[in-house]
């Protein structure tokens, strides 16, 4: 059975490029379609040489099978495919048109956008990035369309949407990198229910005519206009904020609530200080010669010091002041002479002596008080 008939167009038209897409999935070449290999559940009798339904699936989708075919330009091609498998008999001429919903043709040369995509009634997405189309003829156009990508074609103007009612549900309309800043009022023809718009390296230069322009959508919530000669300037991002209070997102950055109060009233003062940008910034710009050419670094420390002190037992007992001037008085060179060396080892125990300097300092005030434990002790007072 012949599903898609070869078309007698341009294979530089969109409907040709398609049709070829469509043709290299080989619907009715093994393992997909109605042949011999398939095995019939009208035999009494299962023939082993044929195969079985698992086994033709499993040829589609195998990394190394050399039936598995390239099907990224459409999410529905391996299914598709599958289906072939599975229900051939299914497959005819308007299903296969009806069954796409969306079709991503990318860099396939194409020229022109003809009456043939009709075909396709229930088409949402179409991306048509990096071809050579020059004109959009909306009457070409599905009316089940949502997305449309454009993105490095040959667009000049949008004129020819204006040759016929665009997709009624169109939400996204990508027309980035293309020459479309030398229109005066290129935004007049889109549809007001347009949600999401790119018009990034698009050359625009006039921010404020482009901003009446897209005053016209009411639905529009993400705007990305990033590339264009008038984004360097300062007044760029709350000029646009400010004049289409409805936006969401800008330039893949959501606007928040603190950023509308800040711009709010810039729009009002746009003729005073906003002027179109014609050219960047100069890079003969003057610079500070004393600056260095590598990155400065610098670090700041702060140190602290803890000095540890000696604990005062809890069993300890505690003497008035008087009573320590006493003793200090009492006790001279005389008496330390008259001990003997045990006394003298008594005096200054092991754990003095192992301390160092800074210890020594604050522990003397208890090594007075450990001698006159110890002289007390021995009953010499």
């Amino acid at each position: 059975m012949k599903l898609v008939t070869k078309s007698t167009m341009s294979s530089s038209t969109l409907s040709a490029v398609i049709e070829k897409l469509i043709r290299s999935l080989c619907l009715n070449d093994f393992p997909c379609g109605n042949g011999t290999w398939v095995k019939s559940k009208k035999l009494k009798t299962w023939i082993q040489s044929m195969e079985s339904t698992d086994a033709l699936l499993d040829l589609l989708s195998c990394p190394r099978s050399p039936w598995r075919h390239d099907v990224m330009w459409s999410p529905q091609a391996l299914p598709l495919r599958q289906l072939a498998v599975q229900t051939p008999e299914r497959l005819h001429a308007p299903f296969i048109y009806n069954y796409f919903t969306s079709l991503r043709i990318v860099d396939r040369d194409v020229t022109a956008i003809d009456g043939g995509l009709l075909k396709f009634s229930k088409l949402e997405e179409l991306v048509l990035s990096a071809n050579k189309i020059s004109e959009v003829p909306t009457a070409n156009l599905p009316g089940t369309l949502k997305i449309l990508e454009l993105r490095a074609n040959r667009l000049s103007s949008l004129d020819s949407l204006a040759s016929g009612a665009p997709p009624p549900h169109l939400q996204y309309l990508g027309l980035s990198s293309n020459t479309l800043g030398s229109q005066n009022d290129p935004l007049s023809v889109l549809r007001p229910q347009l949600v999401c718009l790119d018009l990034s390296d698009c050359g625009f230069q006039d921010q404020q005519a482009l901003l009446n322009g897209l005053s016209t959508l009411p639905c529009l919530r993400t705007l990305l206009l990033e590339g264009n000669p008038f984004t360097l300037a300062s007044s760029y991002p709350g000029l646009t904020v400010d004049s289409l209070p409805q936006l969401s997102c800008l330039d893949t950055s959501w606007i928040s609530p603190e950023e509308r109060h800040r711009f709010r009233g810039l729009a009002k003062m746009s003729g005073e200080c906003v002027s179109p940008v014609s050219e960047g910034p100069n890079p003969r710009m003057t610079v500070d010669d004393k600056a260095p050419n590598f990155p400065v670094v610098s670090y700041r420390y702060f140190i602290s010091y803890v000095f540890l002190r000696h604990q005062t037992p809890a069993h300890s007992v505690t003497y008035p002041s008087h009573t320590f001037e006493f003793f200090s008085i009492s006790i001279s060179l005389d008496v330390f002479k008259c001990f003997g060396p045990h006394f003298r080892h008594l005096l200054f125990p092991p754990w003095l002596r192992n301390l160092s300097t800074t210890h020594c300092i604050f522990t003397s005030f208890f090594f007075f008080i450990h001698i006159l434990l110890q002289i007390e002790v021995c009953g010499f007072f």
